[in-house]
């Protein structure tokens, strides 16, 4: 046990504080894509992609100690201290992400749903008797 213990005491506490946040916002983002595909396909598509965005949307925090941290916490910050210029900041990157998020999955849908066309186009075209 001393041993793992002195492997944790030769990484820096930052790099495992990152690392905590991104395997337990893969977890839990795991759990939500259970939740979301039992919902239509666009409302549970969409509402993965809020959780993505309130989860990972990055942005550097304040302070002399100023470090990368998610955009959520920034903004429950702004809205506690009612400052409005973190509010909107952080209110900005979370709704990009989703608009980039949402483009994404509009082009990936509209992909997918192409390529079923035309798998089936072309196995109609196979087996119509000539």
């Amino acid at each position: 046990m001393n041993g793992y213990v002195t492997v944790l005491d030769s990484i820096p506490e930052e790099t495992i504080a990152v690392l905590v946040y991104l395997i337990g916002s893969a977890i839990a983002l795991w759990c939500w894509y259970g939740v979301t595909k039992r919902l239509p396909k666009p409302a549970g598509g969409f509402l993965w992609i809020l959780g993505f965005a309130v989860l990972l949307t990055p942005t550097v925090s304040e302070g002399p100690n100023a470090s990368l941290a998610p955009a959520i916490f920034g903004l429950l910050f702004g809205v506690l201290t009612k400052e409005q210029d973190l509010i909107w900041i952080n209110a900005s990157l979370i709704l990009f992400v989703i608009g980039i998020a949402s483009l994404v999955g509009y082009c990936w849908s509209t992909y997918v749903t192409n390529k079923a066309k035309t798998a089936v186009n072309t196995v109609k075209k196979n087996t119509s008797p000539l």
